[in-house]
């Protein structure tokens, strides 16, 4: 009777131990599945910041090659604007002034019949300016009319940037 006393009451332990411990396994068993979770959606944040930050690094690249081009572009616009004025001038000097009569009149061209030395033909446009006795004056000039005109050399091209009247 002994024996079987001593397995009832082994039994009886075990028993008692294993229903005590399920609770206790169940709360380890959600801990270890938060866990887990928890860490899939670490690495799922990190592969996407990791994603992020390597779209925003291509990003940045394109808008420093394009700002680079850019810069790029600009000094060499800059460049040939130089030689090209640069080229004028040399041509003409640096512009200049010639007095004489008005042979032709256009919206963009003044054709003179110079005094002495200087261009037979000026550019006009926007910026020029007309004087008469002084004042600014946008009257049409007349074909025999006396002026002065001030230029300047623009891609071998003589431009007025001032035409005052003389007298008429």
């Amino acid at each position: 009777m002994r024996p079987i006393l001593a397995l009832l009451l082994t039994a009886s332990l075990l028993a008692c131990t294993e229903e005590q411990s399920r609770p206790a396994k169940e709360v380890v068993a959600q801990v270890k599945s938060a866990a887990d979770d928890a860490q899939r959606s670490a690495e799922a944040a990190a592969r996407d910041a990791q994603q992020s930050a390597s779209a925003a690094s291509a990003e940045a690249d394109r808008a420093a090659r394009a700002v680079q081009q850019g810069v790029a572009t600009a000094e060499e616009r800059t460049r040939t604007g130089l030689d090209t004025v640069a080229t004028g001038v040399r041509e003409m000097g640096e512009g200049g002034v010639v007095t004489g009569r008005v042979h032709r009149l256009s919206s963009s061209r003044l054709d003179l019949s110079p005094d002495g030395k200087g261009p037979a033909v000026l550019r006009l446009d926007g910026r020029t300016r007309y004087l008469l006795q002084g004042s600014v004056d946008k009257a049409p000039l007349l074909v025999g009319t006396r002026v002065r005109a001030t230029y300047v050399v623009e891609a071998h091209v003589p431009v007025a940037t001032q035409v005052e009247v003389l007298g008429r």
